[in-house]
């Protein structure tokens, strides 16, 4: 098997003449002489679990193009790439699994083993990528689809209602942490398991995570449906753990949940991050994020007080830290800021062509490293700081708990710590990584996070307070810009500056539109999905 190469098509759906092995690698990674179909099902998994990645387009225009824009996480974002093409890629992703994920439901519940466990981590793998997906499109075709092999009939299927979906996969995530046992006579993924390595209590707080960020993502439209879910899993942790701010492995700063290529070997690629970021991408730190991180416009840094902005930033050409104006006006930044050439910026060479960034890079790039060292910062799913400032929203607004304003305070300080010490520990060699060798982050490995903790001290104000928590989701979450994108529709209330450069109809991006294909070779239901209309601001039913 040749080494970093993603799954092609055929390796994913597999073969239609029978369910086999479709590289060397992985009939000797799964052979089973006594039990040939069985042998499949571990390959079967790991080809699901691999469509989780994020694809190219997904990222140069949809993250970079839309959501950053959205956010305001960046400044200077644009759609350069088409997003008819995103989403064709995110749809095709989706469905390639799904395929997947039938013919593997099949092959378990015909099996003559124990298979509860193996049942309930692909629902946790299923339940979550239909989630995001129903985030990017609303109603999508569910209920029969990924079902070809049955017949003709399931060529062309309906849309189910999004909101019905949402609340299948919410209950579906209940039903498999419930169902995951330790019980020693349960089948194995074996190596097929490349996210958890049969780490049962790991997928459970996954489930349970996951579960938690989509109640409180309903919390608006549905209170009693969302206060149930939170009140079961923030009520019960012995039964419904969440994942936390320690991690067993030494190598991982806690039990944050994402993929992390350097433990996937061979099996995955993604080298859509760096592309997207250097292709025709001209976003940088925006002066919104800026004035949350620094608290002057002193262009040496000497105003940085949120560490963290060392790790998703660096100084322009000039060393100097400049902040794009959010969205208005001045030159934009070259993608030269991630020149990987021989007279380049790559890995292992001197702190001079570390600086080769180009004039043209005026203001201050996302830190080349966060976008070149892929092996060791992961794609994310669920950040365990996440979890905290989740939990802190709930005590602060008494969804499924009591108000209480000190368990609140608690877990937002909870959550800032874990945020800081999980980017640290992924840029210094605790993580195993030895690329971060220049720049400013460099010089700042140790981060004061009291010092931190003092400049945004949780506030008396209930509703400021509220705010605050948003706050650190948003800046947390700067490389999962789909969740503050979801953050801000849930709530209205992520950090915005608004006053300049800005045109009526910029912010009434709600959606991806349904790609050309499904108005091709899935009229009647397309047409019955959407009268016709495939625009990009229709509300899901949870955005304010």
């Amino acid at each position: 098997m040749k080494k970093n190469i993603i799954f092609s098509l055929a390796t994913i759906l597999l073969v239609a003449g029978g369910v086999q092995s479709c590289t060397s690698d992985f009939e000797e990674m799964n052979r089973d002489p006594q039990n040939p179909t069985q042998s499949s099902i571990p390959a079967v998994f790991n080809s699901i679990v691999s469509r989780l990645m994020l694809v190219g387009q997904e990222q140069a225009a949809i993250h970079n193009g839309k959501y950053y824009f959205q956010t305001q996480q960046l400044g200077n974002a644009a759609g350069s790439y088409n997003i008819a093409n995103a989403s064709n890629d995110v749809w095709s992703n989706y469905y390639y699994s799904l395929k997947n994920v039938r013919m593997l439901d099949q092959l378990l519940t015909e099996s003559d083993k124990k298979v509860e466990n193996a049942k309930a981590m692909l629902n946790i793998i299923f339940a979550y990528h239909t989630l995001r997906v129903i985030n990017y499109f609303g109603d999508i075709p569910f209920s029969e689809a990924g079902k070809g092999n049955e017949g003709t009939d399931y060529f062309r299927v309906k849309y189910d209602n999004h909101k019905d979906i949402y609340y299948e996969c919410l209950d579906m995530l209940k039903s498999a942490a419930e169902a995951l046992t330790t019980d020693a006579q349960q089948y194995s993924y074996g190596n097929g398991d490349v996210l958890f390595k049969g780490d049962i209590s790991l997928w459970k707080k996954f489930a349970n995570s996951i579960r938690l960020r989509y109640a409180m993502q309903i919390v608006e439209v549905d209170a009693n449906k969302a206060s149930a879910i939170v009140g079961e899993i923030l009520g019960n942790p012995g039964q419904y753990p969440v994942i936390g701010a320690t991690s067993s492995n030494d190598s991982r700063p806690d039990e944050s949940i994402g993929m992390w290529l350097k433990d996937l070997a061979n099996l995955i690629l993604s080298d859509s991050r760096e592309w997207s970021f250097s292709a025709n991408n001209y976003s940088c730190m925006g002066s919104l994020m800026w004035s949350l991180m620094s608290d002057s416009n002193n262009e040496a840094g000497e105003g940085i007080f949120d560490p963290r902005c060392y790790v998703f930033f660096e100084p322009n050409h000039e060393s100097l830290w400049k902040a794009y104006p959010q969205n208005g006006g001045g030159l934009p930044q070259s993608g030269t800021a991630y020149n990987k050439e021989p007279a380049g910026r790559d890995y292992g060479q001197t702190v001079d062509s570390w600086n080769n960034k180009g004039v043209e890079c005026y203001y201050s790039p996302v830190n080349f490293y966060l976008v070149r060292d892929v092996d060791y910062v992961p794609e994310l799913f669920i950040t365990a700081a996440e979890v905290k400032f989740l939990t802190a929203e709930a005590y602060n607004r008494g969804i499924g708990v009591a108000k209480n304003a000190v368990e609140a305070q608690k877990m937002y300080e909870e959550g800032i710590r874990t945020s800081i010490k999980f980017w640290y520990h992924l840029v210094t060699n605790d993580s195993g990584s030895t690329k971060w060798l220049f720049g400013p982050v460099s010089t700042h490995l140790t981060p004061d996070i009291d010092a931190y903790l003092a400049k945004v001290p949780y506030s008396t104000d209930e509703s400021a307070a509220l705010r605050q928590i948003y706050q650190q989701i948003w800046i947390d979450s700067f490389r999962q810009p789909w969740v503050a994108f979801d953050l801000y529709r849930r709530t209205l209330a992520t950090p915005r500056d608004e006053s300049a450069g800005y045109k009526p109809g910029d912010y009434n991006f709600y959606k991806l539109p349904y790609p050309e294909d499904e108005r091709i070779n899935n009229g009647e239901y397309f047409q019955a999905a959407t009268g016709g209309n495939n625009a990009t601001d229709k509300k899901l039913f949870w955005h304010k």
